[in-house]
């Protein structure tokens, strides 16, 4: 029997960023480092509340330092990233060097994040929360850039690839970008992201009704005979509409949400009405006595206030709880009373706060008859008094309807 041949064993090309040894400490280096950071914002507790607000319009030098430093991390990180991509994939040995630049500005961005989160500087849930999302974004998106140059998959590794090119460094370059947009975008101060939050949760409040609303008020004016029929068959299968008994639970439930979304607003307009009575003292104020005083109020109006928004927070997520009772079928009637009875809850201690917007002591010396209140437009308390005795009625609703629902099952 003749000798078998041996199939020669095909060459393999291997990627440049495996071919330098150097390159590759720094890129792995940089990369462990992100990685660190990475860790680092993970473990930050972004669902505690603020003990205590520091600003509210007008911010403090050391929260405009913090907010600097994660912008100009995000800058850093944003300009460097395209010269260490189009560098690395001409030369690795010199795209390699670019890596302190982005560890440099990574460093920038969860520095100030940090600072953040210290107790002592008085960022709110909502301004901490916020800066550490998009920190983690900048820092994830980097690290998903460098490993693509540790591993080689950004380089090109045969003729074919670079006669076509290789567009995974500018993929992942883009999201860096994008990253670093985001970054730059974050609420600046207690105001701009507690505001935003509200928003959010109006927002989510109005999809929320959105998904109700044709089916509980279908459009009376359209002219087809069967247009209330087809727009109370808003779901496609029979087991998911609402019965008879079921739509008139469902309109009052929707009536809460309603309820809902205007406390939001409501809350909105009083924490401005108590920004504006903040006022921003200055090293030129002569009258110690009455700079104490006024430092004591500021204090006392910001931490209701953040009490306020607190309180605001639960109505947004109850929203959400109380929209997912209100699919068909309606099985859990107990579900939704309890639910109901929680948001209403809500509701009235947001309502409470602002028609008795009473600054609570500070300290234990402090005395009943040294507090003093926070004086609301009369377009406030309209509303909070309006609100607050529509969903009194909206729960009772709710209350009635379940009551005949389970008299006749």
């Amino acid at each position: 029997m003749g000798k078998k041949s041996k199939t020669p064993k095909k060459k393999t090309s291997t990627p440049p960023a495996s071919t330098n040894e150097e390159e590759n400490n720094m890129n792995k280096e940089t990369y462990e480092a992100l990685n660190r950071l990475s860790l680092a914002l993970n473990d930050l507790d972004d669902k505690i509340e603020s003990t205590t607000l520091s600003h509210y319009r007008h911010l403090t030098n050391e929260v405009s330092e913090a907010h600097k430093m994660m912008t100009s991390g995000a800058e850093l990180i944003k300009a460097t990233s395209t010269k260490y991509t189009l560098v690395g994939k001409v030369d690795v040995a010199e795209g390699a060097k670019l890596t302190q630049d982005l560890r440099k500005g990574a460093e920038l961005v969860s520095t100030g994040v940090l600072v953040l989160f210290d107790s002592s500087i008085g960022a709110s849930r909502s301004y901490r929360a916020h800066a550490k999302q998009s920190a983690r974004g900048v820092i994830a998106s980097l690290m998903r850039l460098v490993q693509c140059f540790l591993d080689g998959s950004a380089l090109p590794a045969n003729a074919a690839e670079l006669r076509d090119g290789n567009t995974i460094g500018a993929q992942r370059t883009g999201a860096v970008w994008e990253a670093c947009d985001g970054m730059v975008k974050v609420p600046k101060g207690n105001r701009a992201a507690m505001r935003r939050e509200l928003l959010t949760w109006v927002v989510e409040c109005n999809e929320t009704m959105q998904q109700f609303q044709d089916t509980v008020e279908p459009d009376g004016n359209d002219d087809d005979d069967n247009a209330n029929d087809e727009n109370y068959d808003c779901f496609s299968d029979d087991d998911d509409q609402y019965t008879s008994l079921e739509i008139n639970i469902a309109t009052a439930c929707l009536a809460l949400l309603k309820c809902s979304r205007g406390t939001l607003n409501v809350a909105l307009k009083a924490c401005e009405c108590a920004g504006e009575q903040i006022i921003q003292l200055t090293d030129e104020t002569d009258d110690e006595t009455k700079k104490e005083q006024q430092q004591r109020r500021n204090k006392a109006i910001l931490a209701w206030m953040n009490r306020l928004h607190s309180s605001a927070r639960k109505v947004g997520d109850g929203v959400t709880e109380l929209g997912m009772t209100m699919y068909p079928p309606m099985q859990d009637l107990d579900g939704i009373l309890k639910q109901v009875a929680v948001q209403k809850e809500a509701l009235d201690v947001i309502h409470e706060i602002i028609l008795d917007a009473i600054l609570l002591p500070l300290e234990e010396e402090d005395t009943q008859e040294q507090q003093e209140i926070i004086s609301m437009t009369e377009e406030v308390t309209e509303l909070a008094g309006k609100i607050r005795n529509a969903s009194l009625m909206r729960e009772k609703e709710v209350k009635d309807a379940v009551a005949a629902a389970l008299l006749k099952r």
